[in-house]
């Protein structure tokens, strides 16, 4: 089965005015575990993101001069070919994914735009015990936002061939997470960054990441660079006993999310 490219669903929805404001409602706590299970069930041999991963590939495509169409930056999501036959078998099921994903850009987007400070999906890391791995260690809880941001600076050019200084720079701030084998020429700049501005545990990090998104759309969108009040960093969560994840984003069951090799 193929699915029809889902802008040209939506430019027949968004039309009613109902429609457009059903887009524009942000995901809750439910709608988050639905999101990262939906993408673990699309079939092999398709390679989906996880959803932490999108949220970097949502942000960065948000983040380009010329935004693409949903068509363009879609198929990605759900295969690292962008394969249009790497649907979910129940047709009904892969039209709610897609209207999800779609929501969770839309909610990014209004967040950039009003200055808000970005509010990642992060699954934290744990340990053979499954109890969140704290300090430093917990830092690599982010490397799959670098990887999804980094896939979309891949496909869609616009953000690293930038010449203003600001957004060089601010790259370096979430390229600093990707792996070291990914590191490539920046690995001295990273030495010199990390020497320069330590980050010590995770919720460093994803400030850290959230002032970079920060500083780059204030070029490339034009929206306004303030300084923004941090929140407050939350448990961890797991769906199966109710806890709660950091930034209040839920993290469903360990055994129902797969992970794409990039």
């Amino acid at each position: 089965m193929m699915s029809t490219p889902f802008n040209e669903t939506i430019g027949s929805l968004v039309k009613n005015d109902t429609m457009t404001n059903y887009y524009d409602t942000p995901l809750n706590d439910e709608e988050f575990v639905e999101i990262g299970e939906l993408l673990a069930e699309i079939p092999e041999p398709y390679e989906p993101m996880e959803a932490d991963a999108m949220d970097g590939y949502l942000t960065a495509l948000l983040l380009l001069p010329e935004e693409p169409g949903p068509s363009n930056w879609m198929p990605f999501v759900f295969d690292a070919e962008g394969r249009a036959e790497a649907v979910l078998p129940d047709e009904k099921a892969h039209r709610r994914l897609e209207e999800l994903v779609y929501r969770r850009y839309r909610s990014l987007d209004w967040d950039l735009a009003h200055t808000k400070m970005l509010d990642p999906i992060i699954y934290p890391i744990e340990d053979e015990k499954g109890r969140p791995v704290r300090g430093f260690d917990s830092i690599a809880a982010v490397t799959p936002f670098a990887l999804g941001f980094l896939e979309a600076c891949e496909r869609f050019p616009g953000l690293r061939e930038h010449d203003d200084e600001l957004v060089s720079s601010a790259l370096l701030g979430i390229f600093r997470h990707l792996p070291e084998e990914l590191i490539g020429d920046l690995a001295a700049i990273k030495e010199d960054l990390d020497l320069e501005s330590p980050l010590e545990n995770l919720d460093q990090a994803v400030d850290d990441i959230a002032a970079s998104v920060a500083e780059i759309a204030s070029v490339t969108r034009g929206f306004a660079l303030e300084t923004q009040e941090k929140k407050p960093f939350k448990k961890p969560f797991n769906a199966m006993n109710g806890k709660h994840g950091p930034n209040g984003r839920p993290k469903g069951p360990k055994q129902t999310y797969k992970r794409k090799s990039y």
